[in-house]
């Protein structure tokens, strides 16, 4: 299904799910799946998921265990699962890199998932403390990308 089916699909849904008042919605056909989650409207921002039937790096991703990270500040967390990047090619520079002060809805990165670039942008302003994924590793829905601190 190409890209630009799917955003008009999802846009469709986030639409209906806007006029409706729904706060969660899943759609599943034989091409593809989608589950759709808005945040509290005081937050802002709104989760998508795409699911497809077989993810080879989500599968990693789940058998691999993670070493435990001590994080002392709040975390961004991934929205979906998918390969996490840091940049928008491996020869451009980082979107955002360790002591980095961030505005809000600037991209922090980019998580790759059934062939979608998705880009995950700030909520609210903050300084970069630590870039807690790995460049071009699988990252699970609900992960820790980057411990940062509230400016």
């Amino acid at each position: 299904m190409p890209n630009n089916d799917i955003k008009s699909k999802v846009k469709s849904l986030y639409e209906i799910m806007k006029d409706e008042k729904i706060q969660e919605m899943e759609v599943n056909s034989k091409d593809y799946s989608v589950a759709i989650k808005r945040k509290d409207p005081n937050e802002g921002a709104v989760i998508v998921q795409q699911k497809a039937a077989v993810k080879p790096a989500a599968a990693a991703a789940a058998e691999a265990p993670k070493p435990e990270t001590k994080i002392s500040g709040e975390t961004v967390k991934s929205p979906i699962t998918g390969v996490f990047y840091q940049s928008p090619s491996p020869s451009a520079p980082a979107f955002v890199k360790e002591g980095d002060i961030i505005e809000t809805g600037k991209t922090l990165c980019i998580i790759e998932a059934m062939k979608v670039m998705n880009e995950i942008k700030a909520t609210f302003k903050a300084k970069i403390i630590k870039v807690l994924a790995e460049n071009g590793k699988p990252v699970n829905a609900n992960q820790d990308l980057f411990e940062v601190e509230k400016a």
